[in-house]
């Protein structure tokens, strides 16, 4: 009798811990909650959002202009790189040129699509590179994300 018992037993326990592994591969880790992030410099502030979505997370990114006269910058692409775990921008493309104006909020790019990261926090990396004539603007900061 108690042979059959603890046979019951441990066939429950291995079918618990073969359901508990299967589920563990099936659910992925996600966003634990949106991000902002703003960074100024004189008169420029970089927006940057993270969130949740079905196959990961994604990154919006604009610049906003909040200057008093309209001025023309130059950039390459993209104008925001945002990184995760490594600090290490490219800005590769061709040279863009945008007027402007005061209170502009610019989209230049679509949102940057990442995979769900492993569980714990992660380094958020963020680097937006232009030109006012010849002068070079780098605007940096960093953040973090957690996934549960």
């Amino acid at each position: 009798m108690w042979k059959k018992i603890t046979i019951v037993i441990a066939i429950i326990a291995c079918i618990g811990a073969i359901s508990l592994l299967i589920l563990k591969g099936i659910v992925k880790p996600s966003l634990d909650e949106s991000v902002k992030i703003e960074e100024q410099y004189e008169d420029f502030i970089v927006h940057i959002r993270i969130e949740k979505t079905e196959e990961g997370f994604q990154v919006l990114r604009s610049i906003e202009y909040i200057g008093k006269e309209d001025i023309m910058v130059r950039h390459r692409t993209p104008l925001t790189q945002v990184t995760i775990n490594a600090d290490n921008a490219v800005f590769t493309g061709s040279p863009i040129s945008k007027q402007m104006e005061p209170g502009l909020q610019y989209h230049p790019q679509e949102p940057l699509k990442f995979p769900s990261l492993d569980k714990g926090v992660h380094k958020v990396y963020v680097h937006t590179q232009f030109f006012i004539e010849e002068k070079r603007i780098d605007i940096k900061t960093k953040s973090e994300i957690k996934f549960n």
